[in-house]
């Protein structure tokens, strides 16, 4: 491969990183959004974990805390799309999620929040639902 079939190749790639990169940030994937974290909180604090894994879906994984509480990886379920490549949803809500030792939610991290099916916030529109 010539020298300048790899620099342009290079651009190429450089290019198409920008892009996809510009992309994502159009989506609001890199978004801190305060106004979703507040409504999740509404929704999820002080409500026994028991209650939200039966409503939301069971979590990814769990761990002890030292005071006897837990520590929740929870992900929402992928609502349905076409089949094939334009099908392809990562229209996902993941969420930290603490308790105490009696089993009720004490606090909450929106980890990652994708484009929803309506609205700009996936885990916005699982939440605000009632």
């Amino acid at each position: 491969m010539t020298t300048f079939a790899l620099r342009l190749s290079l651009a190429l790639r450089v290019a198409a990183a920008a892009s996809l990169l510009a992309t994502l940030a159009a989506c609001g994937l890199f978004k801190g959004d305060e106004e979703v974290q507040a409504i999740v909180n509404k929704r999820v604090i002080g409500m026994s974990v028991g209650d939200f894994f039966d409503r939301y879906g069971r979590p990814r994984t769990r761990s002890e805390k030292p005071d006897g509480g837990m520590e929740y990886d929870w992900i929402s379920a992928v609502p349905y799309a076409r089949p094939g490549v334009e099908g392809l949803d990562e229209r996902v809500c993941k969420l930290a999620l603490t308790s105490d030792r009696r089993g009720r939610i004490d606090s909450v991290v929106v980890r990652y929040d994708a484009q929803g099916m309506k609205s700009t916030s996936r885990c916005g529109e699982i939440f605000a639902e009632g």
